[in-house]
């Protein structure tokens, strides 16, 4: 099982190798780990050297931190997506949630990732928040670009619109929330080739584990609840998303 997005990076450093064991004792082999921003992206960049052959990292400048991605940031992060085990840009996009940085910081951001992303052959992580209007405009600027929309939480209209931008639909813990029917709707409607799971750790633990802080190994509840949803075996939506990892992030097209 693959556990698509985790912030490894926000846990301490000598938890880190624990929460992997516990992963693996859950069957979560593979963790995707996304950068937000100048405080982690060096950080998460050497991640999947210094911890597993299962880790993979994705860097980016997050919505929240788009007023600091200056040249010299730019040219940090060109320049660290060479390096093993990174295979993604992100996590990039919009929130206009808490507006960290204004609206024409995290446009222009986002607007200039995504072209260092195709440029690179990669694709990206994309975040969303309140934004969904523009997040789907500037999307629409730059055809054929790959990614996931993470945390998905737009519905199962919402999610005909990713599916149809060639986009995977990432399920975080939010599938099991009470009041999560905006996102189990997505997962009924996706079609499953294009669904992927995550825990968004330490954020949005699944039930019956709210209140604490999530971990990679709790992707197994998430899983759980898709299968349920889509009424199909765990063991069906397992072999699917992880063959949807592998397709979206492993195998690298050549840079444009």
């Amino acid at each position: 099982m693959t556990d698509s997005h985790a912030h490894l990076s926000m846990f301490p450093k000598d938890q880190r190798r624990l929460l992997l064991d516990e992963a693996q004792e859950q069957g979560v082999s593979r963790v995707l780990v996304p950068a937000t921003g100048r405080e982690d992206l060096e950080e998460v960049a050497h991640l999947p050297e210094e911890l597993d052959s299962g880790v993979f990292a994705a860097l980016g400048f997050h919505p929240h931190q788009a007023s600091e991605l200056d040249s010299g940031w730019k040219a940090k992060l060109e320049k660290l997506l060479a390096l093993p085990g990174v295979v993604a840009v992100g996590e990039i996009g919009l929130d206009y949630h808490y507006m960290n940085s204004p609206k024409e910081d995290q446009l222009k951001a986002f607007r200039w990732q995504l072209r260092l992303a195709q440029e690179a052959g990669l694709p990206v992580v994309l975040h969303h928040r309140e934004a969904w209007g523009d997040f789907v405009v500037v999307l629409q600027e730059h055809p054929g670009i790959r990614g996931v929309a993470h945390s998905f939480t737009e519905g199962a209209e919402g999610a005909g619109v990713m599916v149809g931008m060639g986009l995977y639909v990432g399920i975080s813990g939010m599938v099991t929330f009470p009041k999560g029917e905006n996102v189990r709707a997505a997962v009924r409607a996706c079609p499953q080739e294009r669904l992927l799971v995550e825990t968004d750790a330490p954020f949005l633990a699944p039930v019956p584990h709210r209140g604490q802080p999530n971990r990679p190994a709790w992707v197994r509840v998430v899983a759980e609840r898709v299968a349920q949803e889509r009424q199909v075996t765990l063991a069906e939506l397992e072999a699917q998303t992880d063959a949807n990892f592998t397709r979206l992030f492993l195998e690298r097209e050549k840079p444009a």
